[in-house]
């Protein structure tokens, strides 16, 4: 066999933006070196190279890959190695002959596919494999021989686990799936590719199990997936905002998970699980409210305790959201209603401080997420070490020099710490936002306008849909049913012999 690598020509593409996340137009589609190497130009990382087999120039085949993504020692030992030395490549007589030896298992590779399109065999090689292009033929094969460096499956970090699964999420979807695989050997497990990205051609996998899930909601899913037109899925976002049902609420309408038990979890409930390619998370949607206060481990635990922590969370979640408004309101509008005793605290801690309390009660609670931001974005270690310092040392001269009630910070602190005992983040974001709405409310109307902050808020709620499903289900609709098994509480599992209602799965039946 001889070798030849070509160098690499300065042709000028003449490929066009084609819509709905294809591959670039050409008007000519036929599958050979020259036109691949128009399309894919005069890059570096493109490796061409030109072989005969059995030292035969009218049998020539072009390898071409992409230098960094593909394993060059499978290649080798796989595709090149057996041009030489299977015999039956000696009986060949011509590139067809070539090509059915090569489908038969002449070359010994489990994960071979024979591309009669260019754009197929382009997406092949940008996505790591190695092609042979037969140009008598107008025939490519490819082989899958994908050797880039992945980070190794660790322990959650967003999500602790504490009583689960220690694997999460990594950036390669084949691994992900692999995961999910694991934990659900269901046949009826279905796992369903769909591309998203006109330049990126994200692989997003869309995963339920055929004879649990609504087949109307796995349609929708589809539906909405294949109409996004975005350039490229980079983050999680570029889908979340284009598929959700509405586009203008801060809540999530999708939830947002790294761990595999979690996921495997709410997929045997009937939703439908989404896993990015890229992206160590996965979705998990329809999403109703009550999900974001689950945690794994609530099932992992005797029912009581998991059903005692999960009223905790909901009560603190209350706290977080209406303590800093109530606060205000209390202290500026409804001072009759506070015992004599603390009313006489509250206004000694505040005789020299100089703002109003609901000035200083906003003031905190923007310094709070500061440090929050602070403490997200800097590295690990100091950013744990600016939030130490910004709660105790700014607190703590703030209150000295009479610019911030002791009481006030005591507020903050204390709203901080009942926010964080919700489980999902995204959930978490949204009640501090709503948490600022509920302070300009009783700022204005006190108790009232608390209360006319809380109504819109609830009201808000029971407009949004997810993927046709209430959102406060089942608090909502299905005329209460399921909202004493799995919500505020948890019964035992032996008890929980039904699927959620809302999903309108197809087997209704669970072995809880």
């Amino acid at each position: 066999m001889k070798f030849v690598k070509k160098k690499n020509d300065s042709i000028k593409s003449t490929s066009n933006a084609a819509g709905n996340g294809n591959m670039p137009e050409f008007k000519d589609n036929e599958v050979t070196f020259a036109n691949i190497k128009r399309i894919l130009s005069d890059s570096d990382d493109i490796n061409y190279q030109i072989h005969y087999i059995n030292n035969r120039p009218d049998l020539s085949v072009t390898l071409i890959y992409v230098d960094g993504m593909v394993d060059t020692k499978i290649v080798n030992e796989d595709i090149l190695k057996p041009l030489t030395q299977e015999k039956a490549f000696m009986e060949a007589k011509n590139a067809k002959d070539i090509i059915e030896f090569i489908e038969n298992g002449a070359i010994y590779h489990s994960s071979r596919k024979k591309r009669l399109t260019l754009k197929e065999t382009l997406e092949d090689i940008l996505k790591g494999s190695a092609a042979l292009v037969f140009d008598s033929e107008k025939t490519a094969v490819t082989f899958e021989v994908i050797g880039y460096e992945k980070r190794a499956v660790t322990e959650p970090v967003a999500e602790n686990a504490v009583k689960g699964s220690k694997d999460s999420f990594i950036e390669v979807l084949r691994v992900n799936t692999s995961l999910v695989r694991r934990k659900i050997t269901s046949p009826y497990l279905r796992i369903k590719e769909v591309f998203a990205g006109k330049h990126t051609r994200t692989a997003i996998a869309v995963i339920y199990i055929e004879n649990i899930t609504n087949k109307k909601i796995v349609n929708e899913v589809f539906k909405r997936l294949n109409s996004t037109n975005v350039d490229g899925v980079i983050s999680a976002g570029y889908i979340e905002e284009y598929i959700k049902d509405r586009k203008r609420t801060i809540f999530p309408l999708m939830l947002n998970t790294e761990r595999t038990d979690k996921f495997c979890q709410y997929l045997l409930e009937g939703r439908i699980g989404l896993i990015i390619d890229g992206l160590p998370n996965a979705y998990i949607l329809p999403a109703t409210f009550n999900i974001f206060f689950q945690a794994p481990e609530d099932y992992s635990q005797h029912f009581v305790i998991s059903s005692f922590l999960r009223c905790l969370r909901y009560i603190c979640a209350v706290i977080s959201l209406t303590l800093p408004g109530f606060y205000i309101a209390l202290t500026t509008f409804h001072q009759e209603m506070i015992p004599t005793l603390l009313a006489y605290t509250i206004v000694k801690s505040k005789q020299n401080v100089p703002f109003p309390t609901s000035t200083s009660v906003l003031f905190m609670q923007v310094a709070f997420e500061i440090l929050l931001e602070a403490g997200l974005r800097l590295p690990k270690y100091i950013g744990q070490a600016i939030s130490i310092i910004g709660a105790l040392v700014v607190g703590q001269a703030a209150v000295q020099a009479n610019l911030i009630s002791p009481l006030v910070v005591i507020i903050i602190a204390l709203t901080g710490m009942t926010g964080f005992t919700i489980p999902n983040q995204d959930f978490s974001n949204s009640m501090r936002i709503v948490r600022f709405v509920l302070i300009l409310f009783s700022t204005i109307a006190g108790l009232y306008g608390l209360s006319i902050g809380l109504v819109l808020i609830i009201y808000h709620l029971n407009t949004l849909d997810t993927f046709g499903v209430p959102y406060l289900s089942p608090f909502v609709a299905s005329e209460g049913k399921g909202i004493a098994k799995d919500t505020i509480i948890r019964m035992p599992l032996f008890l929980m012999k039904k699927r959620p209602v809302n999903l309108k799965v197809t087997d209704k039946k669970s072995k809880g």
